[in-house]
């Protein structure tokens, strides 16, 4: 082989030689990650052998043990031998179904709520009994809110006053007239002279009468009968009677009535009597005393200082203006009991008593029995856990404190919502409560009965206690066998695959091996016969 040949033969056994190499480190490549697989399936392996599940166990009507995977659903679901559990939330609501919740929300009492589920006799086999009246206390409170707002009502005396302007104990005219002297006392005998006092009254001057009539009053001496003693004289001073005059001017008269046309006055000059026709309430005190004397002047004597003797009617005309016109002249306010007006809202008051309470104390109520007393004690159960606190623990009728002839079903209403409704899809979900009760997403409670009744006298004292989870009997954890049995099958399934391909790896690896020897061996025989025809060559040109 020429020198040419050689070379170029050498050549094409590097790049096999350089092949075979590559080749080897892509087998050793796999191999490793055959080794990686190998592990991957082992940790797969050990996982499902650790891998467990909660299980529940229950017992059937025969006494057999009956094992399921733990959900809502198993234990909400009533069996004769069975514990009595619930599932609750972090805010302490009992977590039901969507059959419970509905029931439960459909139902106004516990009687309803019973008879959702069958648990109640036909209503014609009911029995009768008497039951408080739920509406009862309510009217009572009502009839008796209403009863002493009337009595809070009744009139008082003290609160029924009247005011009324009565003569004044202060009267300055009344005052000036009735110690004005000689001449009221002499008109209390009979004397005319009492037409001095009005004349003091008017004021001298010329004076006009309410029809008419015009003359003139004189200060002490009538200069028409050239005589002191006259019915139109002042005698008793003007001056000082001249302020009484501008008073009269300002009052009016009663206007009183006297019933029977007279009455007799015990007055602190005297005992007058008083009549004549009401006085104009209209009319002032001293228009009234103008007529007046008008009206009586022509039964003066002139001359006489009496008067002579006045008409009887006359001086109850005088005594008249004197006790009822001038008395009442200077009124002051009177506050007085008003006896009609108190009596007449009394009147009033007692029509207004209410009605007598005529809502009966007891009712009669048909009451329907349960059919099943231990189903009705675990709905019973439910209803009062997801009704927060109620009088009656369990037990319908049967507990000590249940009074039927005032109690029955009216008295079990819904007081208040203690409880969330968990939709089906988790309720019969044993991965999610396994998760949930692992995580404490929710806890546990058992319907736990304090005290065994008698027999036939059912449960009572109930109560609802939380209760870890893994204390609770019926619930184990156990492996999941199916899930352990894949993966044991799948990790050998798996492990046999990485020896097959591990061994053909080997095998390739063994055949690249005298491959490559081969062409070593081939190599380094070339390279020799290369090495020598350089030296000769050498040798020869040398």
């Amino acid at each position: 082989m020429g020198l040419s040949a050689s070379q170029a033969r050498l050549l094409t056994l590097t790049a096999r030689l350089n092949n075979n190499e590559l080749r080897a480190q892509k087998i050793s490549n796999a191999k490793i990650r055959l080794a990686d697989s190998i592990e991957f399936a082992s940790e797969e392996y050990i996982k499902a052998l650790s891998d467990t599940e909660l299980s529940y166990t229950t017992y059937d009507e025969m006494g057999n043990q009956v094992s399921t995977k733990l959900t809502g659903a198993a234990l909400y679901t009533y069996s004769p031998i069975k514990n009595q559990y619930g599932l609750v939330n972090a805010a302490g609501q009992l977590l039901v179904t969507e059959l419970d919740g509905n029931n439960f929300e459909e139902s106004d009492t516990l009687e309803e709520f019973l008879d959702k589920y069958g648990l109640l006799a036909p209503l014609d086999q009911a029995e009768i009994i008497e039951i408080k009246n739920p509406e009862y206390d309510d009217a009572y409170a009502a009839y008796v809110k209403e009863y002493q707002d009337w009595k809070d009502r009744e009139p008082k005396l003290e609160d029924y006053t009247k005011t009324e302007m009565v003569p004044s104990v202060n009267n300055e005219i009344y005052d000036a007239v009735i110690h004005s002297g000689g001449c009221l006392s002499l008109a209390i005998g009979g004397a005319s002279c009492y037409m001095h006092v009005l004349s003091d009254l008017i004021g001298p001057g010329e004076v006009k009468t309410s029809d008419g009539h015009i003359y003139t009053i004189y200060d002490g001496s009538c200069e028409e009968h050239n005589n002191t003693w006259c019915w139109n004289t002042a005698q008793h001073g003007t001056a000082t009677f001249a302020p009484i005059t501008e008073m009269l001017k300002e009052g009016y008269c009663s206007g009183d009535v006297i019933e029977g046309g007279s009455e007799t006055v015990e007055a602190e000059y005297g005992t007058v009597t008083v009549g004549g026709p009401a006085s104009d309430p209209n009319m002032t005190l001293w228009q009234r005393a103008v007529d007046l004397l008008w009206e009586v002047h022509e039964e003066y004597r002139i001359g006489s200082s009496t008067g002579g003797d006045a008409k009887p009617e006359s001086l109850e005309k005088f005594f008249y203006f004197v006790e009822h016109d001038l008395k009442q002249a200077v009124k002051e306010p009177v506050t007085t009991i008003d006896y009609e007006a108190y009596e007449d809202a009394h009147q009033k008051w007692v029509l207004e008593e209410p009605d007598e309470f005529n809502v009966p104390m007891f009712i009669e109520k048909a009451v329907r029995t349960v059919t099943d007393a231990d189903k009705a004690q675990w709905y019973i159960n439910l209803w009062h856990r997801m009704n927060g606190e109620s009088d009656y623990k369990a037990g319908y009728m049967n507990d000590p404190e249940y009074v039927a002839s005032e109690d029955g079903w009216v008295t079990d209403s819904k007081t208040g919502q203690s409880y969330a409704i968990l939709e089906d899809g988790l309720m019969n979900d044993p991965k999610w409560i396994e998760f949930a009760l692992k995580s404490g997403v929710i806890t546990m409670e058992q319907a736990q009965y304090t005290e065994i009744g008698e027999a036939g006298s059912g449960l009572k004292n109930v109560s609802w206690t939380s209760i870890i989870y893994t204390s609770v009997t019926e619930v184990a954890e156990e492996s999941n066998e199916i899930k352990k049995t894949k993966a044991e099958v799948k990790f050998n399934r798996a492990q046999q695959e990485i020896e097959a391909k591990d061994k053909q790896f080997d095998n390739d690896l063994k055949r690249l091996d005298t491959e490559h020897n081969a062409l070593q061996t081939e190599y380094e025989s070339i390279q020799n016969v290369i090495n020598k025809n350089v030296e000769r060559t050498f040798k020869t040109f040398s």
